[in-house]
């Protein structure tokens, strides 16, 4: 009797352990199942007429200034271009970045690469590159601003006085962008930098995505990301994309 017991209680934890291990834990948000990028135009094909998709990317190539008024490259414009180009439609887009002239010059270069006639812009504060980071000033001091620290913070947890629990960040900015789904399109594209497109990503994928930077050098690409794409009950999923031949820097 004793053994049968047993072996009811354990086949009732796995069974609740395999229930659990791809949902989300708020918002009615389903994790990534797979741990590669897919290719962001097959994405956009998959998702349905009723469907809404948030294609949350990074910036393309940028040159060697780091500042609000630093540009993307020649390269890094054509990136962008050649990413509108794969999202070529007669539909109107929603777009939206950070301050940034990086940023808002790759929002354009999509649009270009459209060939989109009323192109609009708008700059929310959610994309700053700064989203997950409590204290910048500090971080600096400590030489916590960077990418090493940052994804060792978001894999293994610490460094709670300069950056936020990566999970509960990550879940207001999913309130967050709940609250702009009213103004936006069917199709949208935010583009952020790469401390917040790296920490969405990781999130969105359920830790799975390697982007470990501290311990073998991967990082988010240019124009990689993620898609949430949203049903008509509001339910979130997500897909890790990438507009380039690879979704991670090596």
């Amino acid at each position: 009797m004793k053994k049968l017991f047993a072996f009811v209680v354990a086949t009732a934890m796995a069974f609740s352990l395999l229930a659990c291990s791809d949902s989300g834990t708020s918002s009615g948000s389903r994790f990534v199942s797979d741990i590669g990028f897919n290719d962001i135009d097959k994405v956009l094909a998959e998702v349905a007429d009723s469907e809404t998709v948030v294609f949350l990317l990074r910036h393309a190539e940028r040159g060697e200034d780091y500042s609000r008024e630093g540009l993307l490259t020649e390269n890094g414009i054509e990136q962008s271009k050649s990413v509108g180009e794969k999202l070529q439609s007669d539909e109107e887009f929603f777009y939206a970045s950070s301050d940034f002239g990086r940023t808002q010059q790759t929002c354009e270069g999509i649009a270009e690469g459209r060939g989109e006639k009323n192109y609009q812009r708008e700059t929310w504060g959610i994309l700053a590159g700064e989203w997950y980071e409590k204290d910048v000033a500090l971080n600096i001091e400590k030489n916590w601003h960077n990418w090493e620290t940052f994804s060792k913070m978001a894999y293994e947890g610490g460094y709670s006085k300069g950056y936020y629990d990566l999970t509960t960040r990550s879940e207001e900015w999913l309130d967050s962008l709940t609250a702009h789904l009213p103004s936006m399109k069917r199709v949208n594209i935010l583009i952020s930098h790469d401390f917040l497109v790296a920490g969405m990503t990781i999130y969105a994928s359920n830790w799975q995505i390697d982007l470990r930077q501290w311990m073998n050098g991967k990082w988010i690409n240019y124009l990689a990301g993620i898609a949430i794409i949203i049903d008509p009950n509001g339910n979130k999923r997500f897909k890790t994309v990438r507009g380039l031949e690879t979704g991670r820097l090596q």
